[in-house]
C-alpha cells in the first residue's frame, strides 16, 4: 500500500460535521437513504458508459447495490458496482461542499442548536453522505474508478476535522462504504431495520439492492413506464400499493413531459374522501420524487392544496435529491412542474365531467369543497376551475348542472345568472323571491352551502354574465296595473315605515311577487343572510344588514289590511298584524330577535279571530 496522506476537510465540512455529531436529530435513517441514492447516481453513470462502450473492464459485473449488516464488527456496508471514484475525485466529492445552500443550512442549523431544538435535515443542501456521521463513529471508502488503469483508494474519517486517503488494493469497479457504528445506533444492525427504511425511501430505485446477500423485493415504478405498455389492472393494482386501500380509484391521470422540464406523475383520484365534514385533515397524498428517490413525503409544494385529496407520485430527474424543504417550493422547477399538473388534472376533470358525468359527479360528492377552494385561492385557475362547479336550480331540483348548462338554458332577455342562498332545496322553493323568476322562466342557482356565495363572489362573472343574488335582482314584471297599485297602497307603505321605523332600511311596493303577500329582500351590494350568518358566527358584535320589506298589493291578506287601513289608521288590530307581517320574514329568514314578543302577539291574534 502507498503511503497515507493526511488532508484537512474544508471550513463548511467541519461545520457540518459538528452539527451532525454532537446535535440530537429527527429521522437519523435518513443516512441511508442518501447513500443509496449516491449509489444509485454511480450506476447511471457507469450504465451510460457502458451504453457508450467507454468502459474497458468489469463490462461483466451486474449493476447491484449490495448491503452487508456484521453485527460482530458494529458494522454496516454499502457497496455498489458503479462508477467508482479516482483520487482526486475523492477530495473533491468528499472533501469540499459544492452546494450553495449548504452555508445557509449551516446557520440555520446552528442557531437551532443554541435553541436545543432538533434538527429536521431530510434533504438539505450539501448534507447527503455526511449524514452517515449522525450514526457513524467511523467511516470507510474503498473505491475503484472505471477508468482504464485506475488504482484503487481508502478515503476514511472519524468525523473530526480532517480524513485519510491512501492507495488500496480494490480489484473490481465500485464504490464500497464501511460504516461503523455509534453505540446509540445498533438499531441500524437490524435486517428489519434497514428494509423497513429501504421500502420508505428507496423501493423504487432502478437497480436490485441486496441485504445480507438476499435480493429485496422491489415496487414496479410503472409512473416512468410507456402509458401503451400498462394495462388498466396495472394502474388499479399500483393504487392499492401506494393508498393502502383496497378499493379502487374513481379515476387517474399519468402524465408524461420532456419539456421544458422532465417529469412523470401518476395521480389517482380516491373513491371516498377521509375529511369528514371537513374535520379530518390529512397531508398530501402525492409523493415527490427524484430519479425514483422519495424527496418529500405527502408533497404540499408540488400540488396546491385544494388538490391534496390526490393520491401518487409525481417524480424529476430535473429535481435535485438534495434540494431543501426551505427552497423547494421556490425551487423554479418544481413550480413549473406544479403548473402543469395543476393545468392536466382540470382538463382531466372536464373531459370526465363531458364524457362520464356520473363518474365525475361521485368525485364532485367527495371533493366539492377542494374544488371550491380552488376557485378561491387560485386567481390563475379559477375561471377553468368555475367550469367543474355543479349546482341544483329551480329547474334542476334533482340533478346537478354546471354554470356552461345554465347559460346554454337562459331566456333571450335574462342579462344575468341569478342564485339564491339556502339551507335546503325545500327551504329555497317557498322563498317568495322567486316567485318572479318562475314567471319569466328564469332559472335561479340554488346555493346549499356557505361557501358557494365566497365561490360566486370571487369568480364575479362567467361567460360575461355577472352573477346576482335573486333576492337582490332588480326583475321587474311587465305589469301596467302596478302603477296604480303603488298609488293605492302609498299611504299604508308610510305608515308600515312610521311603525317599523329603524328595523327596516324601507318598505316598498314589490316589483317580484305574484301570490305571496310580502317578502324581505337584500338592499344592492349587500351579502345574503347565509353568508352573514357565518360573518356573525365569526364576530358577535357583527350587526345584520337591514333588509327592505316589500308588499304585494294583489294578495288579499294586503288588500284587506289595506282597507283596514283606510278605515280606521288607528286600529289596534291593524298594527298587531303589521307588525306580525314583519315578523313572520324575519323569523323565516332567522333573523328574528324578538320572538318571545312576536309568539304574544300570535296569541293575541288567535284570541282576536274567535272572538
Amino acid at each position: 500500500m502507498s503511503k497515507k496522506t493526511e488532508l484537512e476537510f474544508q471550513s463548511e465540512i467541519k461545520q457540518l460535521l459538528h452539527i451532525l455529531i454532537f446535535s440530537l436529530y429527527k429521522d437519523r435513517e435518513i443516512f441511508l437513504r442518501e447513500l443509496i441514492s449516491n449509489s444509485v447516481d454511480a450506476l447511471n453513470k457507469v450504465q451510460f458508459e457502458l451504453l457508450q462502450n467507454r468502459v474497458e473492464q468489469d463490462k461483466e459485473l451486474e449493476l447491484k447495490i449490495d448491503i452487508k449488516i456484521d453485527k460482530d464488527k458494529n458494522m454496516l456496508v454499502i457497496e455498489d458496482t458503479g462508477i467508482g471514484m479516482t483520487r482526486k475525485e475523492l477530495i473533491d466529492n468528499i472533501g469540499t461542499v459544492a452546494h450553495s445552500g449548504t452555508m445557509e443550512f449551516l446557520k440555520k442549523a446552528s442557531k437551532k442548536m443554541k435553541d436545543g431544538e432538533k434538527l429536521d435535515i431530510i434533504g438539505k443542501f450539501g448534507v447527503g453522505f455526511y449524514s452517515v456521521f449522525m450514526v457513524a463513529k467511523e467511516v470507510k471508502i474503498i473505491t475503484k474508478s472505471y477508468k482504464s488503469n485506475s488504482s484503487g483508494y481508502l478515503w476514511h474519517s472519524e468525523g473530526n476535522e480532517k480524513y485519510t486517503i491512501e492507495k488500496w488494493d480494490k480489484q473490481k469497479r465500485g464504490t464500497r462504504i464501511e460504516i461503523y457504528l455509534k453505540d446509540d445506533a445498533k438499531e441500524f444492525l437490524s435486517e428489519d431495520k434497514i428494509k423497513f427504511i429501504i421500502d420508505k425511501h428507496s423501493k423504487f430505485v432502478p437497480f436490485p439492492i441486496y441485504l445480507n446477500g438476499k435480493k429485496i423485493e422491489k415496487a414496479k415504478p410503472i409512473w416512468s413506464q410507456p402509458k401503451s405498455s400498462l394495462k388498466e389492472e396495472d394502474y388499479k393494482d399500483f393504487y392499492k400499493y401506494i393508498s393502502g386501500y383496497d378499493t379502487e380509484p374513481l379515476s387517474y391521470i399519468h402524465i408524461s413531459s420532456d419539456a421544458p422540464y422532465q417529469f412523470h406523475a401518476l395521480l389517482y383520484f380516491p373513491s371516498s374522501s377521509i375529511e369528514f365534514l371537513n374535520l379530518l385533515k390529512k397531508e398530501s397524498g402525492v409523493d415527490l420524487y427524484s430519479r425514483k428517490v422519495l424527496i418529500q413525503k405527502g408533497s404540499t409544494d408540488i400540488i396546491p392544496e385544494y388538490l391534496n385529496f390526490l393520491k401518487g407520485i409525481v417524480d424529476s430527474e430535473d429535481i435535485p435529491l438534495n434540494v431543501s424543504r426551505e427552497s423547494i417550493q421556490n425551487n423554479l422547477v418544481v413550480n413549473k412542474i406544479k403548473t402543469h399538473i395543476v393545468k392536466k388534472v382540470i382538463e382531466h376533470l372536464n373531459k370526465l365531467k363531458e364524457k362520464d358525468f356520473e363518474k365525475y359527479l361521485k368525485i364532485w360528492n367527495n371533493f366539492e369543497r377542494k374544488f371550491k377552494e380552488g376557485v378561491i385561492s387560485d386567481y390563475t385557475n379559477k375561471d377553468k376551475l368555475s367550469e367543474l362547479l355543479l349546482f341544483k336550480s329551480m329547474n334542476n331540483r334533482e340533478k346537478m348542472i354546471d354554470l356552461k348548462s345554465y347559460v346554454e338554458n337562459m331566456k333571450p332577455d335574462q342579462k344575468e345568472i341569478y342564485y339564491l342562498f339556502g339551507e335546503n332545496v325545500n327551504n329555497i322553493i317557498k322563498n317568495p323571491a322567486l316567485e318572479i323568476f318562475e314567471k319569466k322562466g328564469f332559472d335561479v342557482l340554488f346555493l346549499l352551502d356557505p361557501i358557494d356565495e365566497f365561490v360566486l363572489d370571487n369568480l364575479r362573472e362567467y361567460k360575461g354574465k355577472k352573477f346576482k343574488m335573486a333576492e337582490s335582482a332588480d326583475i321587474k314584471l311587465d305589469d301596467k296595473e302596478k302603477d296604480s297599485e303603488k298609488e293605492d297602497a302609498s299611504d299604508f307603505i308610510k305608515y308600515l315605515k312610521e311603525l317599523y321605523k329603524d328595523r327596516v332600511e324601507d318598505v316598498r311596493v314589490s316589483e317580484r311577487l305574484i301570490k305571496s303577500p310580502c317578502a324581505i329582500v337584500n338592499p344592492d351590494n349587500t351579502p345574503s343572510v347565509g353568508v352573514e350568518k357565518i360573518m356573525k358566527m365569526m364576530n358577535k358584535d357583527f350587526e345584520f344588514t337591514k333588509k327592505i320589506f316589500e308588499i304585494n298589493p294583489k294578495n288579499s291578506l294586503i288588500k284587506s289590511m289595506i282597507k283596514l287601513f283606510e278605515k280606521d289608521k288607528n286600529s289596534e288590530k291593524l298594527k298587531e298584524l303589521s307588525l306580525q307581517l314583519l315578523d313572520n320574514q324575519l323569523l323565516r329568514a332567522g333573523l328574528l330577535k324578538e320572538v318571545d314578543e312576536s309568539v304574544e302577539r300570535i296569541y293575541k291574534i288567535m284570541e282576536e279571530s274567535l272572538k
